[in-house]
């Protein structure tokens, strides 16, 4: 009977003890679930203190604009910034949801396609370069929104959503339309959105360099060995449409030293045949692909309806060049902005050029700063124009 109870009290024991054990197993779990539970408010809240982050930056229109702390979706309206953005990434994309649908069609045309191919993924673009659609803009639930800092009226329509608006200046803000000045702005003004200070001055350099060393030879040129020229912008209907006084095309001219006939006339001009024929430049610069279909190849064969290239001089001469097409097309601002001053020097002056190798630099440049590699193929593509 003794040893019954003695077996009984053992037993008792040992219930208490594993239900002891158990119970405090469930509380280490219980409170391990806490924990856990705690961890994950505290990140939810650290990731939503973290998205109501904002900096003010100074935009190109003026503007003082406050954006996120962290951005993750940008939308583009009208400014043809894609390829300075790309190289601000050093060869991606990051980050864009939408952008003027007109810019996807330049894309397709260039190099850039194969560089950012993310940019051509998307589906969602924001109407047409001149056109603006508040529904469609809004539905992509941009951060921000990078808009042209000169026109004003998409700025109040943009500004109505409430999405925080950067303006980037073209034409007519911000100063002088210098293409190489305003690429390089451009790059500025994005490290102000992303808040990394400096992180494009390496690039800015590299492109200063070669853009010193272009202007120094062409220093050298004797003034009798300076042309005149014209950049024929656009022909619609048998209007062209010459780059005049203040805008792109007329500042490329004047670094590389030629006098621009069409400076008589003020940003992107619409002249008379009858004007075009009499002045008669020494050499003619088409603004190629993207703003205007007509090729040397077209110049030479006379093929343009309306217009007889025929008599003139840079068409006697084989002085007529078609501007390339490489991130972008070249006469815009655009990070090729150094090899293209390069390429109107060489195509200029191509005696005091000749040692100039320019097709090699284009490759370095765009490896050591696009981090991609040219294939001979898409170098001759390039010029092939």
């Amino acid at each position: 009977m003794k040893a019954i109870k003695k077996i009984s009290l053992i037993l008792c024991l040992t219930v208490l003890a594993l239900t002891g054990m158990t119970a405090c197993g469930n509380t280490k779990t219980e409170q391990k679930s806490e924990n856990k539970e705690v961890a994950q408010t505290e990140k939810k809240e650290e990731t939503k203190d973290e998205n109501k982050k904002t900096r003010t930056i100074t935009d190109h229109a003026g503007n003082e604009v406050e954006v996120p702390e962290k951005i993750e979706r940008i939308v583009i309206d009208q400014i043809p910034i894609l390829s300075t953005y790309m190289a601000y990434h050093h060869g991606k994309a990051p980050y864009i949801v939408g952008y003027a649908g007109s810019l996807k069609q330049v894309i397709s045309n260039t190099v850039l396609k194969d560089i950012a191919p993310e940019l051509l993924d998307s589906q969602n673009t924001v109407q047409a370069q001149s056109d603006i659609n508040i529904e469609e803009i809004m539905k992509l639930k941009p951060d921000v929104i990078f808009y042209n800092a000169s026109n004003k009226e998409h700025y109040e329509t943009l500004k109505k959503t409430g999405i925080p608006c950067v303006g980037f200046a073209t034409v007519g803000t911000n100063g002088p339309a210098d293409p190489i000045d305003r690429y390089t702005q451009w790059l500025k003004l994005l490290e102000d959105v992303f808040g990394e200070s400096g992180k494009t001055d390496d690039f800015i350099k590299a492109g200063q360099d070669i853009v010193k060393d272009v202007e120094e030879r062409i220093s050298k040129i004797d003034d009798s060995k300076k042309p005149t020229g014209v950049i024929l912008w656009k022909y619609v209907e048998g209007v062209p449409m010459v780059a005049g006084k203040g805008v792109f095309g007329d500042f490329w001219l004047n670094r590389i030293g030629v006098k621009n006939l069409a400076d008589e006339t003020k940003g992107f001009a619409k002249v008379s045949i009858e004007q075009f024929y009499q002045w008669d430049p020494d050499i003619l610069y088409l603004d190629g692909p993207g703003l205007l279909d007509i090729t040397t190849k077209d110049v030479f064969e006379n093929s343009v309806e309306g217009i007889n290239f025929s008599n003139m001089k840079a068409v006697k001469n084989k002085k007529v060049y078609n501007t390339k097409l490489g991130m972008w097309n070249w006469f815009t601002p655009n990070p090729d902005g150094p090899l293209v001053l390069a390429w109107l020097a060489k195509s200029t002056y191509p005696e005091e050029f000749k040692d100039y190798d320019l097709k090699s630099m284009i490759k370095d440049y765009y490896k050591t700063w696009y981090n991609y590699e040219l294939t001979n193929e898409q170098i001759e593509d390039m010029f092939d124009i």
